[in-house]
């Protein structure tokens, strides 16, 4: 059976900020991807309601189709994840259709209170079906990364599936992306672009590396001690 990832974000534009190079790599694995997103980001711009919700729908499908994955939308509204008590039973759900192998998700300690929703109700929802790691945050902050997927390869349809959502201004959010890329991949010692995620081991999901595409390429460090002793014998 074809391996399956569930990612679930609040918004509309999540996955492709978060993890739109994991997501184009495991696409060119022949793994599939399901993006779930939860609220229909109604409140993400100055547009009445109804039409931005219509709009975000059209960048999400479009974003989706250009990192070749499948989205599903739960319509739940934009702001108030938090107090939605169906948003585990709704996710869960989906869940139940997809079968998912791994599930990705907000960060707890997001800063968006949407996406700290959206990371409990996962974690809730997820019980002993597949384990969970979780998504980076805006620049890294609050994360405790325990896996770095390189993503260099990836860069460009990333880049394109983030400008999908005109309406939210996402040249700020491409430049944000692009600057935690190349920092997580200088975390590796590599010089391209990196994912990181984060992964709480729990029974009976130890490791998940075997779900994951491969790290960024160790790159051996210069022993300069042993070169200056050898230049002095010399």
């Amino acid at each position: 059976m074809k391996t399956r990832v569930a990612v679930v974000t609040a918004h509309p534009d999540d996955a492709e900020i978060y993890a739109g190079g994991l997501i184009a790599a495991y696409s060119q694995m022949d793994i599939g991807v399901h993006i779930i997103i939860a609220s229909n980001g109604d409140k993400g711009g100055a547009l009445p309601a109804k039409t931005l919700s219509a709009l975000r729908v059209d960048e999400a499908k479009a974003g989706a189709k250009k990192l070749r994955a499948e989205v599903h939308f739960l319509g739940l509204p934009d702001g108030g994840l938090d107090d939605c008590a169906n948003l585990s039973s709704l996710i869960g759900s989906a869940f139940s259709h997809i079968s998912p192998d791994l599930i990705l998700a907000h960060h707890p300690q997001d800063y968006h209170a949407d996406h700290r929703a959206v990371a409990e109700a996962a974690r809730t929802a997820a019980s002993f079906r597949a384990p969970v790691a979780w998504l980076d945050t805006m620049m890294g902050v609050a994360t405790n990364p325990t896996h770095y997927i390189d993503t260099t390869a990836h860069q460009e349809i990333k880049r394109s599936a983030i400008l999908c959502h005109a309406t939210q201004d996402p040249q700020r959010f491409l430049e944000r992306a692009q600057l935690l890329g190349k920092f997580r991949a200088a975390q590796c010692g590599h010089d391209g672009y990196a994912e990181a995620i984060e992964h709480d081991p729990t029974y009976p999901f130890c490791d998940i590396r075997d779900l994951l595409p491969p790290p960024p390429p160790v790159k051996p460090i210069t022993d300069r001690s042993a070169q200056a002793n050898a230049n002095w014998k010399k």
